[in-house]
């Protein structure tokens, strides 16, 4: 209903896009009363069903608004039997939306559910607006499987502030000769890069110490990373990331999964030794981070994941850091 409103926003010229956004609004109100029926359902008084619904809304509104119900209703009524270039226009964005919602769930099944079925609603899209708009989700949905299929060696460097993040990925880039890719590196290249739409928009980010949005960033270093199918090395080291969660998720549902991850850990004694960065209290820990927090999620892919005590000097962490390394390297032989 939501995003049927954002498209009602979008409503080409000559349409009357308060009307648009109404109609998207209400149209699908009956379902709070009769429940979604889809075509699987075999119900066959649909539209009888849901007229009842909102006559039902109608009666609950009426001592409060008196007209407003059967505003509802007649919108309804107009989207359902498209007598109106305005219904005729949010019918066909009720069926492009319903194939981004199956693109969504495609998504988040990492590439291991095609809903092509879905994709048959595309004979309902003929306005000029709607077939830009189902060639790029067209576009989407080809790169989503694609690389799926292309799958690249993504090793995760997380950990606590001043842990040594990058250092060990310094060494490890150095010797595995693996590509070593930073997000906040990847940030600010791109807000100095006045070729790039949103650099503006990053750079204010960056300098204000606000957090980018979370699918910009994911899509920064997707593109980073996708530079890397072409070098034979291949494996690609990503340092500071993911701190969380929804991170995780983020880059799993619309990158790749799973991926490998070595977690660095310090004990809150050694961590208060190292120095700390501006702004930030020496000290600080993984679950100031949610790193922690991820941990049960990234065990749950065996063999792609290991925790790595930090405690010892540079060159003894970097042996661990090497033996798991190579682990992973002939786990993922075993794989292919």
């Amino acid at each position: 209903m939501y995003r049927m409103a954002i498209l009602a926003m979008c409503a080409p010229a000559g349409l009357n896009r308060e009307r648009c956004m109404f109609m998207a609004l209400v149209h699908d109100m009956a379902e709070s009363v009769v429940g979604d029926i889809t075509p699987h359902d075999g119900v066959k008084e649909k539209y009888k069903l849901e007229d009842f619904g909102f006559r039902y809304i109608e009666s609950l509104l009426k001592p409060f608004k008196e007209d407003l119900g059967s505003e509802i209703r007649n919108a309804w009524l107009e989207f359902e039997r498209r007598e109106t270039k305005e219904a005729q226009y949010m019918h066909e964005m009720d069926k492009f939306e319903c194939m981004v919602q199956a693109h969504e769930y495609e998504q988040r099944t990492h590439g291991r559910k095609d809903l092509e079925e879905f994709q048959g609603l595309s004979s309902k899209i003929t306005s000029a607006e709607g077939l830009s708009w189902l060639e790029l989700l067209q576009q989407e949905r080809q790169h989503h499987f694609s690389k799926r299929r292309q799958r690249i060696p993504v090793i995760f460097v997380i950990g606590a502030p001043g842990v040594g993040k990058r250092t060990q990925c310094m060494l490890l880039s150095k010797e595995f000769g693996f590509q070593h890719i930073s997000l906040s590196d990847v940030l600010r290249e791109m807000s100095n890069d006045h070729t790039y739409p949103h650099a503006e928009f990053l750079k204010s980010c960056l300098d204000e110490s606000v957090n980018v949005p979370l699918g910009l960033s994911v899509s920064l270093l997707e593109k980073s990373i996708n530079r890397g199918m072409e070098d034979p090395r291949r494996w690609i080291l990503v340092c500071g990331f993911p701190e969380s969660k929804k991170e995780l998720y983020e880059f799993e549902e619309k990158v790749q999964k799973p991926n490998y991850t070595l977690m660095l850990s310090c004990s809150a004694e050694k961590m208060l030794t190292r120095p700390a960065k501006p702004g930030q209290s020496p000290g600080v820990t993984h679950s100031d981070l949610n790193v922690e927090s991820l941990e049960g999620h990234l065990k749950a892919d065996k063999g792609y994941y290991q925790n790595i005590n930090n405690d010892g000097s540079i060159e003894e962490v970097f042996g661990s850091v090497k033996r798991a390394v190579v682990g992973f390297i002939q786990h993922a032989e075993l794989q292919a």
